[in-house]
């Protein structure tokens, strides 16, 4: 916000003698005194603002004790500045213009979102009918990381991994599997994503039931980019469902156990004002989960 300027003694006094009390002052007593200025009518102007004489009066005291000086004669029939309030008062309407214009209602601030490609895929689509919520596309220690931070409101991740210092709410369930285009694809080498706790359940499993390592044809990092090239070969990808079901990809008949995941909403605490906001937005995602992964 630009500074007023202080270009006479009046606002220097006010500025030197108050500084204390100015921070007390509130937009709404300034704003009641402009009106009646305007008006120059104390009555019209608390009818206006729906208050009593009594409390438009006491607003208007407000004003000059946090401003240091008398700003008009308090008379009910006329309302007239002194000549202190008349200099002044050109200074406090485009002070509170400024003030209004940097006062931004916290249920218009975007909700950032974020999350892995992956999910976006899923989760993006359905919540563009929500207003205000940036999207972002990070790595799920990325998104924890920008949480913690606060340069994120809210990130879906898996719970794969130690959420440590955030709060936690399931948005959906489900399972990683072998997948291919082909119901009745042949055993092969598959593709795999990193070595997160899922891929290491299906090694571990693989060796139990077949007593040799699960053969591995390429690690590749993206799960969409898996789900991509098996919906498009007769490659076999390791994937949650509803990736699966987004690709129309089928569960192989030669794999070992699944493995279950929950997905979950990580954020750290919030205002009350943005609790319904989040409230709505969770709860979508949860019934969009729901579906992906159950159609």
């Amino acid at each position: 916000m630009s500074k007023l300027i202080i270009s006479d003694e009046i606002d220097q006094r006010i500025l030197q003698k108050n500084n204390n009390t100015l921070s007390y002052l509130r937009i709404a007593d300034l704003e009641l005194f402009i009106i009646a200025a305007h008006m120059k009518n104390l009555t019209k102007a608390a009818a206006f603002h729906n208050l009593s004489q009594s409390a438009a009066s006491t607003a208007i005291q407000r004003v000059e004790t946090a401003l240091g000086i008398s700003l008009c004669s308090h008379k009910k029939r006329r309302f007239s500045l002194t000549r202190q309030a008349e200099i002044l008062f050109p200074r406090l309407e485009n002070w509170v213009k400024q003030l209004r214009e940097l006062i931004i209602p916290k249920e218009q601030v975007p909700i950032r979102f974020v999350t892995t490609h992956a999910i976006a895929q899923i989760a993006t689509p359905a919540l563009l009918e929500i207003d205000n919520i940036e999207f972002g596309h990070m790595r799920p220690d990325q998104a924890y990381e920008a949480v913690i931070h606060g340069k994120a409101d809210l990130a879906l991740v898996l719970d794969n991994a130690p959420w440590k210092g955030v709060i936690t709410a399931e948005i959906g369930k489900g399972n990683f599997q072998l997948y291919s285009r082909n119901k009745n694809v042949s055993k092969k080498p598959v593709l795999l994503p990193e070595n997160q706790m899922e891929v290491l359940f299906l090694q571990q499993s693989w060796q139990q039931i077949y007593n040799y390592s699960l053969p591995v044809k390429t690690r590749i990092s993206s799960w969409s980019l898996i789900a991509d090239i098996c919906s498009n070969s007769d490659e076999v990808g390791f994937l949650p469902d509803f990736l699966a079901v987004k690709f129309n990809l089928y569960p192989v008949l030669w794999q070992p156990d699944t493995y279950q995941y929950r997905i979950l909403g990580i954020h750290k605490k919030i205002d009350k004002q943005l609790q319904a906001c989040f409230d709505i937005l969770l709860e979508k995602l949860q019934d969009v989960f729901s579906i992906a992964s159950h159609p």
